[in-house]
């Protein structure tokens, strides 16, 4: 990548985090890309030039917001060697961030319960890294119901936004269930 590329990428990200603030303050649904590019202190064709429409910011956002994950997840692994730890860690985490938007996921576009599923299924799966790193710690473990580790990750990490559906829908604390959430998940799953 030559500098040009990375002073742009470099400008992306910046974007990306002032349309963050923006978006998880004020959800996706009402934002207009004026007001979004407003907030960021750019023209509106500064920012067209980045994301070619709402959607695409959007989506950009969220991956970008996935990679954040992802390095505050191996920075935390780093300090804790026990699989089943790190799967705490990693509902922990998961919760903490979804926390922190939760104006966002009220949004009837980001709070769509199928919502990443469709990501997935049309942009390609930005939460691929996320469900390698937990069949990592799967594989790890001793007496599971099957080796697909794969399918284990993607099924906890579906049954993890169960939790965030409840928090949701009947604003309860979410910091008291991810011991829960993983102990409930591993029984089914241990032999």
């Amino acid at each position: 990548m030559n500098l040009k590329d990375k002073i742009r990428e470099y400008k992306k990200e910046l974007i990306l985090k002032k349309a963050g603030e923006f978006l998880e303050k004020n959800g996706f649904e009402k934002s207009k890309m004026a007001d979004i590019a407003a907030h960021c202190g750019i023209s509106v064709g500064a920012l067209y030039n980045f994301f070619s429409s709402k959607d695409e910011l959007f989506y950009e956002y969220v991956k970008y917001q996935i990679d954040t994950f992802v390095k505050n997840l191996k920075k935390g692994f780093e300090r804790i060697e026990s699989p089943r730890e790190r799967l705490e860690f990693f509902v922990k985490l998961k919760f903490e961030t979804f926390k922190s938007k939760v104006n966002l996921l009220k949004d009837t576009v980001a709070g769509d319960p199928l919502f990443f599923a469709k990501l997935n299924a049309n942009k390609g799966n930005p939460a691929l890294k996320i469900y390698e790193i937990l069949a990592k710690e799967f594989e790890k473990m001793e007496n599971l119901k099957t080796d697909d580790y794969i399918k284990l990750a993607c099924l906890f990490h579906s049954f993890t936004f169960g939790y965030i559906e409840y928090w949701l829908n009947y604003d309860q604390h979410l910091d008291k269930f991810a011991q829960e959430a993983c102990d409930f998940f591993i029984k089914g799953i241990v032999k």
